[in-house]
């Protein structure tokens, strides 16, 4: 047979076969936090575990999902594309997975694996006086305003508020602290990096700065005078409020006086936690005679002693007010 007759019956190649086209693949779902509470916005730190998909569910579909290394469990979807995942347990990094399931019963595939921090809990701070100096190291009368604020997580911020009741972040002052003269009332907490607030400590304090200055003089007169050996004379130191008086190594304060000449101190003898100090001096023979006496003008703390108000400011030297006519 001729060479052409053989290849002109050659069977004729069969047609290529025309595969059915795949459905198109749907993306995975993909899952973040819903409310990242975290000083920043993309930190995936958060006291808030709500998962937010990047998608609403469909009819029929519904959503599974696994924390760490947890069972498969089915969400329990919120509004917007959102739901708490289930035993979580365990503040600390997580790590979650999702898939959409059709309605079906076909899965679709596993999101990206997405890890956060949860952080819900925050403890209070301790609040006090840096330092009472009042008459009573707890009172809470002092001449200092300052606080001292422990317990402060790292990283997080302390607020204060002037309110009077509850805590309530409406109406609070916040800023820097400043406090007032007089009574000071204020509700202290911390706020950390997660966002979480701690429980509100309350201090209240009486803050007074103010040092106080005689008010009155009694006793005898800048005027002629005879003194007798043994003779005490005396003058009382009159004030706006009570002021106590305390040794400094065992010696009392004194105010210093003119008699003939010669200038002679009037000790502390009484009257410590009221508004009226008494000074006297008993003067000696040698001291003893008939001449001008000049009634103390200064209250002076350099001969020892200590006189100081309700808050603890010290006596400042000062001029004392004239004796009053008797």
């Amino acid at each position: 047979m001729p060479h052409a007759a053989r290849d002109r019956r050659r069977v004729s190649p069969r047609p290529y076969a025309i595969e059915p086209l795949e459905p198109r693949m749907v993306c995975a779902v993909a899952v973040g936090l819903a409310n990242d509470t975290g000083s920043s916005r993309t930190d995936r730190l958060t006291y808030d575990p709500t998962i937010q998909l990047d998608r609403t569910l469909s009819t029929g579909q519904r959503l599974e999902y696994v924390v760490d290394r947890g069972p498969t469990q089915t969400a329990v979807m919120l509004g917007g594309g959102t739901f708490v995942p289930q035993g979580i347990g365990a503040d600390g990094r997580h790590r979650i997975y999702a898939r959409i399931v059709e309605a079906d019963g076909r899965p679709q595939r596993w999101s990206r694996a997405f890890f956060f921090t949860l952080d819900r809990a925050v403890a209070p701070l301790s609040v006090a006086l840096a330092q009472d100096t009042g008459v009573s190291a707890t009172d809470g009368v002092s001449s200092s305003s300052s606080l001292t604020v422990t317990g402060r997580d790292r990283g997080a911020g302390v607020q204060y508020s002037r309110d009077t009741g509850g805590w309530d972040p409406a109406t609070a002052v916040w800023g820097d602290y400043q406090p007032q003269p007089g009574a000071n009332r204020w509700l202290v907490r911390q706020v950390d990096v997660a966002g979480n607030a701690s429980a509100p400590v309350a201090i209240a304090f009486h803050w007074d700065a103010t040092r106080d200055v005689a008010t009155g003089l009694e006793g005898p007169q800048s005027a002629s005078f005879t003194a007798v050996a043994g003779q005490e004379v005396t003058w009382v130191i009159e004030f706006a409020a009570p002021m106590y008086v305390t040794a400094v190594n065992g010696t009392l304060p004194q105010v210093q006086f003119t008699f003939r000449g010669r200038t002679l101190l009037a000790q502390y003898r009484g009257g410590s936690g009221t508004n009226r100090l008494t000074y006297s001096r008993v003067f000696t023979a040698e001291e003893a005679g008939t001449g001008e006496l000049l009634a103390p003008v200064k209250s002076c703390l350099c001969y020892g002693g200590l006189v100081t108000d309700a808050a603890g400011n010290k006596l400042p030297k000062h001029t004392l007010p004239a004796v009053a006519p008797s």
